[in-house]
């Protein structure tokens, strides 16, 4: 009676086994993937990815693993007749990196960057075609901002402006399609001017101000001469 049961037990375990493994890695008769789908690391029983496919589309949530196991390292969130999906990255201990949306292997929109903690945000920006396009924000852990700086295509232009934890100005740049051009200002912690000019094309130009404890010490033109002082 032992030996029966202990037959039909391994019998129902090898047909529950092996009746779950038909219901992945389908096909359509197109030959396009349909079904739920799990994909392993080659040459090993580790987990690649799992998620769902509609005639070849995915569908749903996907996950992605890290060869060594653990949290998932990547969710990717499908949405039919969609062209973009939500992604969310994390570490392999399961704490955010990023999330964002993309459209295929692009970033598209907000994305939101994350400090070590896996909560608190580090950067904030927006992308078009991979490109950052739009401000970009970068936060202290303590959540005060510590820099601003917009983007057009993929470069810097306009303002930028950098600042103390306590949230005082430290530091002021101008872009132009990339390029440091216009007025530069940099400060002390207290806020009291240290120096400022302007730059072109990334080079300093023109007059110069130098600044001890708020006081002008000094001027210098740009570009220098051979004697290096004007």
């Amino acid at each position: 009676m032992v030996k029966q049961i202990l037959i039909f037990t391994v019998f129902c375990f090898y047909s529950c086994f092996f009746g779950n493994a038909q219901e992945f890695n389908k096909i359509d008769e197109n030959n396009k993937k349909h079904g739920a789908w799990h994909k392993f690391y080659e040459g090993s029983t580790q987990l690649r990815y799992e998620g769902t496919f509609n005639h070849g589309q995915e569908i749903g949530t996907f996950k992605f693993y890290d060869i060594k196991g653990g949290h998932p390292t990547a969710v990717k969130i499908y949405e039919a007749e969609n062209e973009l999906f939500d992604v969310i990255f994390y570490t392999t201990d399961g704490k955010k990196v990023s999330e964002g949306k993309m459209k295929q292997r692009s970033r598209e929109g907000k994305w939101v960057y994350y400090h070590q903690d896996g909560k608190s945000i580090m950067t904030e920006e927006f992308y078009k075609n991979d490109l950052l396009d739009g401000e970009r924000v970068v936060y202290f852990e303590n959540g005060t901002v510590a820099q601003r700086i917009n983007y057009v295509q993929g470069k810097e232009n306009g303002l930028e402006t950098h600042f103390s934890e306590n949230g005082v100005v430290v530091k002021t740049y101008t872009h132009v399609d990339g390029k440091l051009h216009g007025p530069v200002k940099l400060y002390e912690l207290d806020g009291t001017i240290m120096r400022e000019g302007n730059y072109k094309d990334n080079k300093k130009h023109g007059t110069w101000k130098y600044y001890t404890n708020g006081k002008l010490e000094k001027t210098l033109k740009f570009p220098l001469n051979k004697i290096g002082v004007h």
